[in-house]
């Protein structure tokens, strides 16, 4: 499949718009390192400004290639860089394959920065409120992502990004090529290190078949009360 062109993919601009709010704080907490610790009243107004000034620096931004594989595990030329057994036993099954990359921007960055050199709590909760917000808009593209697959009687993996498993690290910069980058303000180091920080790269399988059962339910999920994919009416796993 040397010819195989990608299709590009466009969200109905929902990652765009994606902030935090007082319902991400028990995610902030958790990256932060939070384990039941009681939380006063003023680290709680503190993380609440904290999330205010992210908001107002992220400039959230999202692109994805979809490639078409002529059977299932016969994987376009493009796409022969994706080694390792992790990443086939992810794709197994699958005719499309979908690469994508999200960044809230380098205002972001230059937001942590400040922090530091104002607080060093501050710092640390801001770059964990930044951590939640990346992922927030990942999640919310993988939710519209899965609303359409629905449709279309399509399943779909969960994400899967370069340096999980035995996939190697050094793949991210032939991604960041094929996804175009740049559209984002997304640039990778030749160290593959993603520049703006708060950027993911990342792997979706889609078959026309379902994938594997579901291991737990909503319930049992600690993002149960602010997460993004029940908001928008579907499920993280097939």
């Amino acid at each position: 499949m040397a010819n195989a062109v990608p299709r590009r993919i466009t969200d109905d601009g929902t990652a765009a718009s994606v902030r935090l709010t007082a319902a991400d704080q028990p995610e902030i907490l958790r990256y932060i390192g939070y384990s039941g610790q009681v939380i006063d009243e003023s680290l709680t107004k503190q993380i609440g400004d904290i999330i205010e000034k992210l908001n107002r620096a992220a400039d959230p931004k999202l692109t994805a290639v979809l490639y078409t594989c002529k059977t299932a595990g016969s994987w376009p030329d493009a796409l022969t860089f994706l080694a390792g057994d992790d990443i086939k036993a992810h794709l197994a099954g699958c005719r499309e394959i979908l690469l994508m990359g999200a960044t809230i921007g380098a205002g972001v960055d230059r937001a942590i920065h400040i922090e530091e050199v104002r607080d060093a709590v501050g710092a640390l909760i801001m770059d964990s409120a930044g951590s939640t917000l990346i992922e927030a808009v990942c999640d919310s593209f993988e939710a519209e992502l899965r609303r359409r697959a629905a449709k279309e009687g399509k399943f779909l993996t969960t994400r899967f990004s370069p340096g999980y498993g035995d996939l190697p690290l050094a793949v991210q910069n032939r991604f960041g090529e094929l996804i175009e980058a740049r559209r984002i303000g997304l640039t990778i180091t030749p160290e593959h290190i993603m520049v703006p920080r708060k950027s993911v790269t990342a792997i979706i399988g889609i078959a026309d078949h379902p994938l594997r059962a579901k291991k737990r339910t909503c319930a049992d999920c600690n993002m149960h009360e602010s997460c993004r994919f029940r908001k928008n009416g579907v499920v993280c796993g097939e």
